[in-house]
């Protein structure tokens, strides 16, 4: 009881402690994530801010206007070179990102600026806006816009090609009636690098979704132009910024919309990462809780053992009384109440100890009471008709068959007159029983088929009297004088393992209805009183029943009914294997 109350304080206190620290971890991870959101958001907003307001100027500059209009090649590089010395250049020099613009004419003049600010990318030498005409006038394209792609036009330092992520801004204007297109390209290192700067967790990554849905930028390269999955867009469609748990796949979802623009930068964060401090609580908490735990149950033990140790001790004795010890006996020590209790709980010990013995005694005479009084209830009724059929045979005339059945019947009545032997050999049963089929074979002649088997390495085993006849007895009296037709009847005597014995007694008779053998089944099943069985007037089922568990006394020896295989009734015997000693020593002696 103690023990219980301290162990139900601490783990309340601790609990608590749990709970509310890891309320306020969980607070300051989302407020903490938010802000580093916030500034992450400032940087890309003002990059793409500058970006799309130098593409605006660029597009509604009169530099541009002039080289759209130019009636030559002439004036249209002039206006190129204006234009790039007062735009282009000075925005590449502070914006490095920026990879290309590619300015084309439906007349044929096309002027492109590549930049040579970075290192690692730089557009073909020989691309012409000319060839992605098609995909610029697509109806489904807007006249301006904006769009992520993998561009093939681009190679690397050593002129190999490669595709890369890039920003594309581009517009379609009309001068003079003619179409003039204007496209740049942007690097997405810039925006990679702002979001790698994000740091929310070991594991965590970020990447920037437009508001299609569509990635704009990932660490995984792969993964740009792709969708988000579903259930990611609906959770970032009803807010502009938030947080969210995906029980799916386990993370803390950030997000945050980036100004005037509509892209939102997303954070993924496992769970894991985000409870590391939850889960070091945690741990300590426990760690702490089970050490004081234990020191308590310890101290609690030590000083009711100090206490309590002759309680100990008599309630240690009560217990193998209860498993039915009853020789143990308490080491009363002290002269207080409980040495009292002890030296009484002693002398009811040596009063029990006295009556076990004479109920013993008086239970085993009156076991052999019992046995006596069962095998003296066999009756045979066919000792009449085997009477009837030796009196015709005589009258008849003199026959060897006669003998041998005069000798049979004599041999069985010996055989079950004799109530002091109680116990036989398998041998000796399988005797009796051939005695009695000798006797019914003169009384059914070839009406009745007996079929035996016996292993002989059991045939020294030991089984009760008189266990296998009654049974054969009523495959005939309901089987044969029933039907009147042909009947089979085995017997299968054999070792089931090293332990134990079967016998078999099946026949082709009626058998059993469903109700008759449910009503033996339960009968056999229900323990029986022995008075049931002394005034039983006849041998049967639950008479052998009960001869098998009073002889062997527990649950080593059965008795069960089922149909045969040949349609009829079928009773099996199992008891353990045991051979008399005689037998034994005779073995040892060979």
């Amino acid at each position: 009881m103690i023990t219980s109350i301290i162990v139900f304080v601490v783990t309340v206190i601790g609990s608590f402690s749990f709970i509310k620290s890891s309320q306020a971890i969980d607070h300051d991870v989302e407020r903490f994530s938010s802000q580093i959101l916030k500034q992450a958001n400032l940087n890309l907003g003002r990059y793409m801010n500058d970006s799309q307001h130098f593409f605006q100027t660029l597009i509604s500059s009169e530099e541009l206007r002039q080289w759209a209009v130019a009636r030559n090649k002439y004036q249209s590089v002039s206006a190129y070179q204006t234009m790039a010395s007062r735009f282009i250049e000075p925005f590449v020099t502070y914006h490095p990102e920026m990879l290309s613009i590619m300015i084309y004419h439906v007349n044929g003049y096309e002027s492109i600026f590549r930049s040579d600010k970075n290192n690692q990318i730089y557009l073909n030498t020989k691309y012409s806006l000319k060839d992605e005409l098609n995909v610029l006038n697509d109806p489904s394209n807007p006249t301006t816009g904006r769009k992520i792609l993998f561009s093939p036009s681009y190679t690397d330092s050593k002129s190999y090609p490669v595709e890369v992520p890039v920003l594309r801004y581009y517009h379609k204007l009309i001068y003079n009636g003619h179409m003039v297109y204007v496209v740049m390209d942007l690097s997405l290192l810039a925006i990679r690098e702002i979001l790698d700067e994000i740091d929310l967790g070991h594991n965590g990554y970020a990447m920037l979704v437009d508001e299609k849905g569509i990635i704009v930028s990932s660490p995984e390269s792969e993964r740009i132009t792709t969708k988000i999955h579903n259930s990611l867009e609906e959770r970032l469609k009803p807010k502009a910024h938030g947080s969210q748990y995906i029980p799916e796949t386990k993370e803390m979802m950030v997000y945050e919309s980036i100004p005037r623009i509509g892209w939102k930068v997303l954070v993924l964060i496992p769970y894991s990462d985000l409870a590391k401090s939850i889960t070091d609580i945690r741990n300590w908490t426990i760690i702490m809780t089970g050490t004081g735990l234990l020191l308590a149950v310890i101290l609690v033990v030590w000083l009711a053992n100090s206490i309590t140790k002759r309680l100990k001790d008599l309630r240690r004795t009560i217990k193998q009384t209860r498993m039915g010890n009853f020789d143990i006996r308490l080491n009363v020590q002290g002269t207080d109440e409980v040495a009292e209790l002890g030296a009484a709980y002693n002398h009811l010990l040596e009063r029990i100890d006295s009556s076990v013995i004479q109920l013993a005694e008086t239970r085993l005479v009156q076991q052999r009471a019992v046995l006596s009084a069962l095998q003296s209830q066999i009756h045979s009724h066919f000792f009449y008709n085997a009477l009837e059929s030796i009196n015709s045979m005589a009258h008849l005339a003199g026959h060897k068959e006669i003998r041998r059945t005069t000798v049979a019947l004599s041999n069985m009545l010996r055989y079950t007159s004799n109530y002091q032997e109680a116990v036989v050999t398998i041998k000796q049963e399988m005797k009796h029983l051939a005695d009695y089929i000798r006797v019914m074979e003169s009384v059914y002649r070839d009406a009745v088929d007996f079929r035996i088997h016996t292993d002989p390495f059991i045939e020294e085993a030991q089984c009760l009297k008189a266990i296998v006849q009654p049974f054969v007895e009523n495959c005939i009296k309901h089987g044969y004088e029933v039907t009147g037709r042909g009947l089979i009847v085995e017997v299968n005597a054999y070792r089931l393992n090293d332990l134990t014995l079967r016998i078999d007694i099946l026949d082709n008779g009626i058998g059993f209805t469903d109700e008759k053998l449910r009503e033996l089944r339960n009968k056999l099943n229900r323990q029986q009183p022995e008075q049931n069985f002394t005034q039983l007037s006849n041998i049967g089922v639950l008479n052998v029943c009960y001869r098998l568990m009073t002889f062997y006394g527990d649950h080593s020896a059965t008795l069960e009914v089922d149909r045969s295989t040949y349609g009829g009734a079928k009773v099996s015997l199992t008891f353990p294997y045991r051979v008399a000693q005689d037998s034994a020593r005779e073995d040892d002696g060979l």
